[in-house]
C-alpha cells in the first residue's frame, strides 16, 4: 500500500469516526459562497453564520478548503473560539456561539486537506485545547473527541494532542497533563459525556503502537485513581 492510499484510509477512517455535526436550522446559505467570502463572515462572529459556515465546509472540495486555509480561516475560527471560551457561559447565546464555532472547526478537521494543516502546526492543537477552559460541556465534549481523534489518526496526532494536554495544563495550572480528563469524569452525572472521556482515556493509550509508551500511558492515569473511578462508574 503506497503512502497516498494510507493517508485516503486513514482520512476516511477519521471522517467515519467523526461524522458531521448536529444541523441548525438558522444558517446562512452558502451554498455557492468562495472562501474569501466565508472569510469576512467571520469577521462578523454569529450563529446563523457559523451555521451556513459549517455547512459549506462540509461540502467543500479539497482545492476549496485548501484556499480557506491558506486564507486563516482555521485560525479566525480557533481565535474566536478562544475569545469565546474566554468570556464564559453566563448567557445562552455566548454558549451557542461557541457551540457552532467549535463545530466549524470540526468541519475542517473532518476534511484530509484541515487534518493535514492542523499536524502541520502545533500551535492550532493547543489553541483547542484551551477551549477546554469553558463551563460549556457540548463544547468540552467535542473538543475531546477531536483530541481522540488526533490520537487515533497518528503518531503525529497523538504527540501534537499529549503536547496540547500539557500545554494545558500550564496555562490553567494543573497538577498533571491528563487532570483535565481525570477531573471532568469525576464531576459530571452526563452519559455522552462520560463516554466520550472514557474514549479520550482509551485512544491515547492506545493511540502508540508501543507497548512499553502504552504501559507509561496506562500507569498516568491509574496513578490518577482511574481504576476506583471506572469502579463507581459501573
Amino acid at each position: 500500500m503506497s503512502v497516498k492510499d494510507g493517508a485516503q484510509r486513514k482520512w476516511a477512517a477519521l471522517k467515519e469516526r467523526l461524522g458531521p455535526a448536529d444541523a441548525d436550522p438558522a444558517e446562512a446559505n452558502l451554498e455557492s459562497a468562495g472562501p474569501e467570502l466565508c472569510i469576512r463572515l467571520l469577521q462578523m462572529p454569529s450563529v446563523v453564520n457559523y451555521s451556513g459556515l459549517r455547512k459549506r465546509l462540509e461540502s467543500s472540495d479539497g482545492d476549496w478548503m485548501v484556499q480557506f486555509l491558506e486564507q486563516s480561516g482555521l485560525d479566525l475560527l480557533l481565535e474566536a473560539l478562544a475569545r469565546l471560551s474566554g468570556r464564559g457561559v453566563a448567557r445562552i447565546s455566548d454558549a451557542l456561539l461557541q457551540l457552532t464555532c467549535i463545530s466549524c472547526v470540526r468541519a475542517v478537521m473532518n476534511s484530509q486537506p484541515g487534518i493535514q494543516y492542523i499536524l502541520s502546526n502545533q500551535a492550532y492543537v493547543r489553541q483547542l485545547s484551551q477551549a477546554l477552559d469553558t463551563s460549556n460541556v457540548m463544547v468540552k465534549k467535542q473538543v475531546f473527541e477531536l483530541l481522540a481523534a488526533l490520537c487515533i489518526y497518528s503518531p503525529e496526532g497523538h504527540t501534537l494532542a499529549l503536547d496540547a494536554l500539557d500545554h494545558y495544563k500550564t496555562v490553567c495550572s494543573q497538577q498533571y497533563r491528563f487532570s483535565v480528563i481525570m477531573n471532568e469524569l469525576g464531576d459530571s452525572d452526563n452519559v455522552p459525556y462520560v463516554v466520550t472521556l472514557l474514549s479520550v482515556v482509551n485512544a491515547i493509550i492506545l493511540g502508540p503502537e508501543d507497548l512499553r509508551t502504552r504501559t507509561q500511558l496506562r500507569s498516568e492515569f491509574v496513578g490518577l485513581q482511574l481504576l476506583d473511578m471506572l469502579t463507581r462508574l459501573r
